[in-house]
């Protein structure tokens, strides 16, 4: 599959920032009922992940998928071996807050929003064109690399971000 675009329900919001984090094109809201779900796939061509079966027995859902695990760890992995997606992952290009696409800018770009600390011992920045998120390598950034590793290790995968 070239490209994935997904929509999750309710129950599965850690998967989606998962999903957001290895750069899949993912829209969740904890606020949407499943007749909404149903209508945006349609509408925008997205493929319905869910831990609901009830949803995926309603003959207006063209492409579905249930997630098994309740693992986040193990639901993405499920979903990346389910649609054949270990080619098409782009790490840290989509917001995890909102889906939007990251891009990099100058610090002096971001500058006034900045925390002091911030602002003194960091150089490189992104922000996400949608919600405006700034994003940094800061402490949590080791952890999330150290998440892709481990995920690229267990699907087999050798490209680095």
């Amino acid at each position: 599959m070239d490209s994935a675009r997904f929509i999750l329900d309710v129950h599965l919001g850690k998967l989606a920032r998962l999903l957001r984090m290895t750069g899949f094109d993912t829209l969740y809201r904890n606020d949407l009922d499943d007749p909404e779900i149903i209508r945006i796939a349609e509408d925008e061509d997205r493929i319905i992940l869910t831990r609901d079966r009830g949803i995926l027995k309603n003959k207006r859902v063209k492409h579905g998928h249930f997630v098994e695990s309740t693992n986040p760890k193990e639901q993405l992995r499920e979903v990346i071996d389910a649609f054949a997606l270990k080619n098409n992952i782009h790490f840290l290009s989509r917001c995890i807050a909102c889906n939007g696409t990251i891009e990099e800018v100058s610090k002096e770009e971001v500058q006034e929003e900045l925390k002091p600390g911030t602002n003194q011992y960091f150089n490189e920045f992104f922000r996400c064109r949608d919600c405006g998120k700034i994003y940094w390598e800061g402490s949590h950034f080791d952890r999330m690399m150290h998440f892709y590793e481990e995920m690229k290790a267990s699907l087999g995968i050798n490209k680095t971000p």
